[in-house]
């Protein structure tokens, strides 16, 4: 595609709306409607390669099928477009701010609804629109409030209704 795709991160949290992806998608109707990823080659449409990269963004495959949008690494404190999106990056301009307390007051302002879920390991938020966010101790602080434990990745993915039981 000649023209770079825009992504508005705070429409993806939400709606889940990725431009036309949606999960469940086969790779080839992906390649037909969607950007070639970073580093496309002859074998993407092969079992062998099941992650396609866009900068920071990552499309994950299962037996052919997109299952999940992913971000966890953001380049330089900032999350990468690559060469084929244009992020409206929203909240995502400096990771640095990115703590659960911040994300919450920014998703309360856009009245985005989640569900939250906490344990000794980290907090997940699931957002009404099918995105997870996930925050995490990321410097092993001792005594650390979750309020100031940082988002660690985010990702469109279908519910697992076991991870929200008691």
């Amino acid at each position: 595609m000649k023209t770079r795709i825009e992504i508005d991160v705070l429409e993806f949290f939400k709606t889940g709306k990725f431009d036309n992806l949606k999960l469940g998608q086969t790779k080839e109707w992906i390649l037909n409607n969607f950007p070639h990823p970073d580093n496309y080659g002859d074998d993407f449409l092969s079992e062998k390669v099941n992650i396609w990269t866009y900068g920071g963004i990552e499309l994950h495959f299962e037996k052919g099928k997109l299952y999940l949008i992913y971000s966890d690494y953001w380049y330089e404190g900032k999350l990468d477009s690559g060469y084929q999106l244009k992020l409206n990056k929203w909240i995502f301009e400096d990771i640095s701010k990115l703590n659960l307390l911040y994300v919450l007051t920014k998703l309360n302002e856009h009245d985005i609804d989640y569900k939250k879920k906490a344990d000794n390991l980290g907090v997940l938020l699931r957002l009404k629109s099918g995105v997870e966010l996930t925050f995490e101790n990321i410097n092993d602080i001792e005594g650390l409030k979750s309020n100031d434990f940082h988002i660690t990745s985010f990702a469109l993915v279908a519910e697992n209704p076991y991870r929200w039981k008691e």
